[in-house]
């Protein structure tokens, strides 16, 4: 998809994009009455002063209609763009966050790109609407005064528009290459400002930084050049001025020399003064036709966004989860070869394998995460959605907030079953006397490794879902805790499927575990504990 005006129009409320439209189109009368004003000078000489005061006094009434609707159309344009900031960055951040970009590029996405739309865009679209209804006003004016002279100061103004029909592609193709060089350099920022215990261990920040300022300069040569060409064909369009200028008045000069068509020195000076709007527009018209230009890349979308997961239907109290010829290749590389396997309700699975051989893309697989390359996943007879299983990584995710946002994410649940989780897990004594109000920052450190992934795991048990994922859960808890989650776990009804490299036997043959081994591409059943 793409921003473009559609999706102004369609983001803007009737009434604003009524009032911006009228009062830029009433702001517009400037070159009309300088035409008008100014162009009365010569007639004024001799005048009495009551017409002299009466021209005064319609020259202020003119003069502050005008600028007041301009001021009008200024404050109504900032409400609108405020408008189509909230909804660019609504979408810029949807299409992200479904397409799965690195939150990096989000960021970029967010911030520069988004910035640069607003300034080059939607700015530039309000600059443009000001400018038409300027250009067209003051062509209808010009053409009333003398049809003839009026003509050859339109003429003579359409010469501004050759630069930037010629140079708009190079422009645009240049805001493309920036956008890129960009992408890369938030990216190495990023890696810099995460790295920072290992690159000063190792003992190589000067050099790491080196490559982070290659990317910088990169980026802003890019921009560099975008700048220069766009007013390299600004530069043109300015030559041209002088010569939409000059032009008319020789024509001008001309014809009145023969005496032809009624031209005098004040409708000369009433058509120049009107003209120069009509040229200005004009020239203000190429201006934002390039800062358009410069953000067609930024402005193509990989994707439009669709709507948000609904909640789905629960599946049957013990669904089976089977798979039916399913594999995975990533490209020419094989991860799964085609396989057949139904999981009853209830099962304990423990999936091996050494690091690198594709278990977290098995879990992916069964978890909806993943597309298979062929086959089906179903659980209870459906395809698997990732709303009907509950997927544990290695990592935990939290955010900034209190524990009871943490827990909830925004959904309802009463505090009693909120503080089971947290007992279930060991971390209502452990966070204070009132837990669930406690604020935690994720950054900060104001948790340890294994607190988050209890807090992450007390999140999943509160969903109940009949499917239970776990990848390397217990790789940041010390001995104690992770048996004691694994129990917690284990001795649900669910069925659990646990991918790690360190395992608990014991338990293992306490739960009856089976065990399947990814080897060869192939889910091989091993030797149970």
């Amino acid at each position: 998809m793409s921003i473009n005006l559609r999706w102004v129009v369609h983001h803007l409320p009737r009434w604003l994009l009524l009032a911006v439209v009228v009062t830029a189109v009433l702001g517009s009368f400037e070159g009309i009455i300088n035409g008008l004003v100014l162009g009365q000078f010569p007639t004024l000489v001799g005048a009495t002063s009551t017409r002299l005061f009466r021209y005064l006094g319609a020259a202020v009434l003119l003069y502050v209609g005008t600028y007041t609707f301009l001021y009008l159309s200024q404050v109504l344009i900032v409400v609108a763009t405020k408008h189509l900031n909230v909804a660019l960055k609504q979408t810029l951040l949807t299409v992200s966050f479904q397409q799965g970009e690195k939150p990096s590029s989000g960021l970029n996405h967010l911030t520069n790109d988004a910035a640069k739309i607003e300034q080059n865009y939607f700015s530039a679209l309000a600059s443009l609407l000001t400018a038409i209804a300027s250009t067209v006003l003051s062509t209808v004016f010009v053409l009333a005064v003398n049809p003839v002279m009026g003509l050859v100061f339109i003429a003579f103004s359409a010469l501004t528009m050759v630069p930037m029909i010629f140079g708009q592609k190079g422009i645009g193709r240049l805001g493309a290459l920036w956008s890129q060089a960009n992408d890369r350099t938030v990216q190495s920022a990023s890696d810099w400002l995460t790295g920072r215990r290992e690159l000063r261990q190792y003992a190589v920040e000067q050099p790491f930084f080196r490559r982070v300022t290659a990317a910088l300069t990169r980026s802003e040569n890019a921009l560099q050049k975008q700048n220069i060409r766009q007013w390299t064909v600004q530069y043109s369009s300015w030559l041209l001025v002088v010569l939409t200028l000059v032009g008319p008045w020789t024509v001008g000069f001309y014809l009145m020399s023969h005496g032809g068509f009624g031209i005098t020195i004040s409708v000369l000076l009433t058509l120049t003064l009107t003209a120069d709007h009509v040229v200005g527009g004009v020239r203000q018209v190429m201006d934002v036709w390039g800062q358009l230009a410069s953000t067609a890349a930024l402005r193509r979308l990989p994707a439009a966004p669709q709507p948000f997961i609904a909640p789905t239907s629960t599946p049957a109290a013990t669904p089976a989860l089977h798979l039916d010829s399913v594999a995975l290749n990533y490209g020419d590389h094989a991860v799964l070869a085609p396989t057949t396997l139904t999981v009853p309700y209830g099962t304990k699975m423990l999936l091996t394998g050494p690091s690198g051989i594709g278990k977290t893309s098995c879990l992916n697989l069964l978890a909806g995460w993943q597309k298979p390359t062929q086959g089906t996943v179903a659980l209870a007879d459906a395809p698997v959605a990732p709303t009907q299983v509950t997927y544990i990584p290695q990592d935990p995710w939290l955010f900034t907030g209190t524990v009871r946002d943490n827990l909830t994410l925004t959904a309802a649940y009463p505090d009693q079953t909120l503080r089971a989780a947290l007992t279930a897990v060991g971390l209502n004594a452990e966070l204070g006397p009132d837990p669930l109000a406690r604020e935690i920052h994720p950054d900060a450190d104001d948790l340890s490794g294994g607190q988050k992934q209890r807090l992450v795991i007390a999140r999943a048990l509160l969903r109940q879902r009949p499917v239970i994922l776990l990848d390397e859960i217990t790789a940041g808890l010390d001995d104690r805790n992770a048996h004691a989650i694994r129990t917690l776990i284990y001795q649900l009804p669910q069925t659990v499927i646990e991918s790690a490299h360190h395992t608990d036997p014991a338990l293992a043959q306490e739960f009856h575990f089976q065990t399947y081994a990814l080897q060869n591409q192939q889910l091989v059943p091993a030797p149970n504990f």
